[in-house]
């Protein structure tokens, strides 16, 4: 037959058995034993019920992290969001800007044309010379 495992039942196999004890200490003992046994079924459970409750503070702990976790990423998202439309605001006032100076840079260059001297014009050499007769 096998014994199903008991941590109570440790304590009466490692007790040392003596011949030489009194009756009534042996009545006494077992007498205070159920009140031990019920002590220590108490102090068990008074550990399991504080380990649960730790266990329970450490959620709340852990849950009230979380929270401040997430508060804060949707803080920095909306900080990003903010900041991206900024970006897109510079480079579409970048985009404007560059038009408006290609626009002067065109009208200065074609002031520039209208006053500058025209250049001489020369003949195009496609391969035949001019000749003039020599006056010597």
């Amino acid at each position: 037959m096998s014994k199903s495992y008991n941590p109570f039942d440790e304590d009466e196999d490692l007790k040392p058995v003596s011949w030489n004890e009194d009756p009534a200490e042996q009545r006494r003992e077992e007498s205070d034993r159920p009140r031990s046994l019920q002590q220590e079924v108490m102090y068990r459970a008074q550990n399991t019920v504080d380990s649960s409750n730790r266990s329970l503070s450490l959620m709340y702990e852990s849950e009230k992290v979380g929270t401040e976790t997430a508060e804060e990423l949707m803080r920095q998202g909306e900080a990003l969001k903010r900041t991206e439309k900024m970006v897109d605001k510079m480079e579409q006032d970048m985009k404007i800007s560059q038009r408006h100076i290609s626009s002067i840079k065109s009208i200065f260059s074609g002031f520039t044309n209208y006053f500058r001297a025209k250049p001489a014009e020369t003949h195009p050499q496609n391969g035949a010379y001019d000749y003039k007769a020599s006056n010597k």
